[in-house]
């Protein structure tokens, strides 16, 4: 029985259930494939979803998250998957005419200015469609890489291969009065943490969310995991994990930990406590998230005193436009020497 492939301009065209079913019932599926996710990306930010859904007799067997997002230096649109997150194709049967009928769709839902496709992956697992992506015109790239760290050995013996600064902290944080909160999931405190994330963003010049965006987190509730450090009665910084139970993997998402409260060692407790409730919960692995490929690069080495690992992140790239293609990739080769230069 043939797959039959459609794009989709909203999530929400398709059955809540069915969408989830796939994503549950895929090999590959993650947290950020799912219907709650995809739906706070539509709702919470200016990207255009393009989705692709596979089905057989009418019953979805596939699917593949993309936002149709601006381009960072030029005026041209790429297809890409949600961010913050990234979610390749998965499949739930028939899995090579699934994966062939999505890449050969994708050129076929974006218009004239749409210059690329770019998936990116978070696990490992997706290099098993490298030839199938060269097949189909994509070149693999390295844009960054996640640092993971395995929480299957017990608490001592992973803080034992953490660097010493990073033990000291530990036990610095240990020496004063504490506690971390475990907090409901629930439109006031999403509406405080977006607060936090707000101030440090601006500190940082990083990207930009929407309250929007994490009000709508909470259909997706007992998914996430909020954590506030609070000393002295004082809350001292806020973190946000999502619990990807299908890949058994705690994310680390993003931190509402300002400057001013460094000195009371919340990053350090806060992962603590998050790891510690991980392994208690029957997790395997622990992701501090994604950074450039890049050990000079302070978010690189401070994730890495944690003893998490560099693994370096799947992404595939392939041109939508023959004519636009080739001339946008000069002058973005062109650009990206120019800042290189800049930046010696």
């Amino acid at each position: 029985m043939a797959v039959d492939v459609y794009s989709t301009d909203t999530i929400e065209s398709v059955n809540r259930n069915q969408w989830n079913n796939v994503v549950e019932q895929a090999e590959l599926g993650q947290v950020y494939h799912r219907y709650e996710w995809l739906r706070a990306m539509e709702d919470g930010t200016d990207y255009e979803p393009r989705h692709l859904v596979a089905s057989k007799s009418g019953n979805p067997v596939g699917v593949f998250p993309i936002f149709l997002r601006e381009g960072d230096t030029l005026p041209v649109q790429h297809l890409y998957p949600p961010k913050p997150g990234s979610a390749g194709p998965i499949a739930t049967t028939d899995t090579e005419e699934v994966m062939e009928s999505f890449l050969s769709a994708v050129p076929e839902i974006g218009d004239r200015t749409v210059v690329s496709n770019k998936v990116h992956t978070t696990k490992s697992k997706f290099s098993r469609y490298n030839e199938l992506f060269r097949e189909n015109g994509y070149e693999s790239k390295f844009d960054y890489c996640d640092f993971l760290l395995d929480i299957t050995d017990d608490w001592e013996t992973i803080k034992e291969e953490m660097h010493s600064s990073r033990r000291r902290a530990i036990r610095s944080g240990h020496e004063q009065d504490f506690e971390v909160v475990d907090e409901d999931i629930t439109e006031e405190s999403m509406s405080a943490f977006f607060d936090k994330l707000s101030s440090v963003m601006d500190r940082v010049d990083g990207d930009e969310y929407t309250r929007d965006f994490f009000l709508e987190l909470t259909e997706m509730a007992d998914r996430l995991k909020l954590l506030t450090l609070r000393v002295d009665g004082g809350e001292r910084g806020t973190i946000l994990l999502t619990l990807d139970e299908g890949q058994s993997t705690l994310n680390y998402e993003l931190s509402g930990i300002t400057e001013a409260d460094f000195e009371y060692h919340p990053s350090e407790l806060l992962h603590e406590y998050a790891i510690k409730w991980g392994q208690e919960n029957g997790y395997e692995t622990y992701n501090f998230g994604g950074t450039t490929g890049d050990f000079r690069d302070g978010v690189f080495r401070f994730k890495e005193k944690f003893g998490a690992k560099p693994v370096p992140a799947l992404c595939w790239e392939r041109g939508c436009s023959p004519v636009v293609w080739p001339m946008y990739k000069f002058a973005r080769g062109m650009y990206q020497r120019y800042a290189d230069s800049k930046s010696t």
